[in-house]
């Protein structure tokens, strides 16, 4: 989803109440057992091309209308959706090519194995498509959902329709304890944390296999991966925010060696520099 939605989601110290422009209305707002949480964002503010990005949870848009083709670019090639649309995996160098006048986005971010296992879909298969349609990875009986999603005219009723539905599935099974205080370690760090740290930090109760394997299992990513995502996801609200300013300090006390350790993921992730992008 847009990058910049991410200062309302996760905020960072300095850009707390500067992107709350993009919140619609937080009575809309729902949780349930498989869905970490549930959002409707503004979008008349956004112009242009937004570069879409993801931090390890799989995310569902929705459209305003059912007609609507979201275009993506990601480098030389560009991808048609349809109105009901999937990020998940590691999004690298894709902008969505922005609508004129669309008033909003639905957005719902899942725990991870209750979204594999709701949609009966593998990990493996957002490696090379980490922005599809929902289309893609739902059967014919489940694209009913969206036909009826859509025959609602309100936001609040496709709200409610989504939290009806999303509560009638079971929650895959818990986390692992470990994995969850591994989980909690990186989010308190904001991924400023190495892996033999986080395994550290645990008391030597489980190895780097074990990690490998449960964030896998139950993430559909890997830790090194997980926590490079937290980090840049983290001080990219920061430098959003202080870019006119000497940012090297900021890039190191976020677990960057340096700028340009910054550098090079702000362009695997957004594609180009952080001067070109602004």
């Amino acid at each position: 989803m847009p990058i910049n939605f991410f200062g309302d989601i996760k905020p960072s110290d300095s850009i707390i109440g500067e992107s709350a422009r993009y919140w619609r209305d937080s009575n809309l707002f729902f949780k349930s057992e498989c869905i970490l949480g549930a959002y409707v964002f503004s979008c008349k503010d956004l112009e242009g091309n937004q570069a879409l990005f993801n931090d390890g949870l799989p995310t569902l848009i929705f459209m305003p209308n059912k007609t609507d083709i979201v275009h993506i670019k990601k480098a030389d090639q560009t991808i048609k959706l349809n109105a009901a649309w999937v990020c998940c995996g590691t999004i690298q160098n894709t902008y969505w090519q922005l609508p004129q006048d669309l008033e909003y986005i639905i957005v719902l971010r899942f725990h991870p194995s209750s979204f594999y296992q709701i949609f009966d879909v593998a990990p493996e298969f957002f490696l090379s498509h980490p922005v599809c349609s929902l289309t893609d990875i739902i059967s014919e009986k489940s694209k009913l959902l969206i036909d009826k999603l859509y025959q609602n005219k309100t936001v609040a009723d496709r709200m409610q329709l989504l939290e009806n539905t999303m509560r009638t599935y079971t929650p895959a099974e818990n986390l692992p304890s470990l994995l969850q205080e591994a989980l909690n370690k990186i989010e308190q760090k904001k991924g400023n944390i190495s892996v033999a740290d986080v395994i550290h930090g645990l008391g030597g109760k489980i190895n780097r296999k074990w990690l490998q394997r449960s964030f896998v299992k139950y993430m559909g990513i890997s830790p090194k991966k997980y926590i490079s995502l937290q980090r840049f996801i983290y001080i990219y609200g920061e430098w959003q925010s202080n870019y006119q300013k000497d940012f090297m300090s900021n890039s190191f006390l976020s677990g960057y060696y340096d700028y340009n350790h910054f550098l090079k993921d702000f362009k695997q992730y957004i594609g180009v520099s952080p001067t070109k992008f602004k």
